[in-house]
């Protein structure tokens, strides 16, 4: 897969590479990790941030009805 970096990203990517002493395709790589990985968190704390919302809802049409 080819894609189009920008050119400020692209020198930070090179930056990078320099500092750690690897080559920029891994310093890529690694960052894509590590942004799909706490995307993977994001969207696991969303499901369950959506089921507490729901469970709240539900508790409070029952305390409504209890009225």
């Amino acid at each position: 897969m080819e894609v189009e970096i920008a050119k400020d990203t692209s020198l930070k990517i090179r930056m990078v590479s320099e500092a750690l002493g690897i080559e920029k395709e891994e310093v890529v790589d690694r960052a894509l990790l590590l942004y799909l990985d706490n995307i993977g968190k994001y969207l696991n704390l969303k499901k369950e941030m959506e089921g507490w919302d729901a469970l709240s809802d539900e508790a409070f049409y029952d305390f409504e009805k209890s009225l």
